[in-house]
């Protein structure tokens, strides 16, 4: 998925440095699926914030953190260690890398780890085996041994993740249904900042809405995403809402100004943990968001967002990472911790040993990879808490 270019050139990926930086300053929180509507509201151009405070969500509750496995990870692999159904539905995610390696110079350094050194020809070999081998592997994973070796990266990874939030909106301005999505206003409207826009109504009157939302957190946090999908009460109908943009002000980290003004410790930095203070402090919603001045406008679209790299990203299988350490395209492999769901009665832990593409980029430096982890709450649930080392793997031809 495409994130802003508040980092990155890329869109749908601007949670990739989701849960690390929004939290602390390239990326900021996407919404967990929000309880339903609660008067969380700032308040709006003429309005006064909603009066009381809601009562706190209940606290994450974790089981013990189990120890990471002692057998070879390459042992354990599995679609079910990998959450998919079948190693096939890998498959185009694959293709598409496939693609994309093919249109570079095949003599020419790719990958070049300590280690792992392949030209682009020989990653593109190593990925047309793969791809013919994605059947047999359901059956044994372990056939993956006759032809590729694993070879570790010379540090541990950070692992954060990212996915597709869907926010509810109605065509109109009506009721709760106040705070805009905007389409790209062009050259004039790009001056205008958070405050202005959301607040003071610069943008109002232009046609410019794809729509209403009836939480203004949300709203935001769409923002930090980059894309999303809008879903419409009138009718039930979607439309996907890409990044198209944003405005002259640069980001600012509202979870790391949170953090430095005491609403809560660093080690609790979270997507969820930010949402719940600015529901527990409806009062206090318009003065942290609006400490980041930048403003993503977005565009309709009925086709799915995009990574970096060109093409849709697949859940479970696409990773968004930096490409000065690891090529777009590269066949890679983690091994890792996922958090535990349903929160509070699931398990501490979820471990996730798969195969995974570079196919996006974000906040990323150096060894750390944001897994894609698609729509849904348990992916909004688990991207919001994802911040943790795993080790990762260059997949390397015999």
């Amino acid at each position: 998925m495409r994130r802003p270019a508040i980092c990155r050139p890329s869109a749908l990926v601007l949670a990739a440095c989701l849960a690390t930086v929004l939290l602390a300053g390239c990326a900021g929180l996407e919404e967990t699926p929000p309880p339903p509507a609660r008067n969380s509201q700032a308040a709006a151009p003429g309005q006064t914030a909603a009066p009381g405070q809601t009562p706190a969500a209940p606290p994450q509750m974790r089981a013990a953190v189990p120890p990471a496995p002692s057998a070879p990870w390459n042992s354990r692999i599995s679609p079910a260690s990998q959450q998919i159904a079948s190693f096939s539905t890998l498959a185009p995610a694959v293709d598409r890398s496939i693609a994309y390696v093919a249109r570079k110079p095949a003599g020419a350094v790719a990958v070049d780890q300590p280690g792992a050194r392949l030209t682009w020809g020989q990653l593109h070999q190593s990925l047309l085996t793969f791809r013919r081998i994605l059947p047999e592997l359901d059956r044994d994973p372990a056939v993956l041994a006759k032809y590729f070796t694993w070879v570790p990266l010379s540090t541990d990874t950070l692992l954060t993740g990212y996915y597709e939030p869907t926010i509810e909106v109605s065509r109109t301005r009506q009721g709760q249904y106040i705070w805009p999505i905007y389409r790209n206003p062009g050259a004039t409207g790009k001056q205008h900042s958070r405050e202005a826009i959301d607040y003071k109504g610069a943008l109002a009157g232009r046609n410019l809405e794809l729509g209403f939302a009836k939480d203004p957190i949300a709203v935001f946090f769409l923002h930090v995403q980059g894309s999303g999908k809008l879903r419409y009460i009138e009718d039930g109908s979607t439309v996907y809402a890409l990044y198209d943009g944003k405005n002259s002000h640069r980001y600012v980290g509202v979870g790391r100004v949170m953090v430095e003004r005491g609403c809560f410790p660093d080690e609790e930095m979270s997507m969820q943990r930010i949402r719940r203070f600015l529901e527990e402090n409806p009062s206090q919603v318009r003065e942290y968001l609006t400490q980041n001045p930048s403003y993503i406008f977005f565009k309709a679209s009925q086709t799915t967002p995009v990574g970096a790299m060109g093409v849709p990203v697949t859940p479970h299988a696409s990773v968004a990472v930096d490409p000065g350490f690891v090529p777009y395209g590269t066949l890679l492999a983690v091994d890792g911790d996922l958090p535990g769901y349903p929160p509070g009665t699931g398990p501490g832990v979820e471990r996730f040993t798969g195969f995974v593409m570079a196919q996006d980029t974000g906040c990323m430096r150096g060894n750390h990879f944001d897994l894609y982890l698609g729509p849904g709450e348990k992916a909004a649930h688990q991207a919001g808490l994802m911040k943790g080392t795993a080790k990762g793997y260059v997949l390397m031809p015999r």
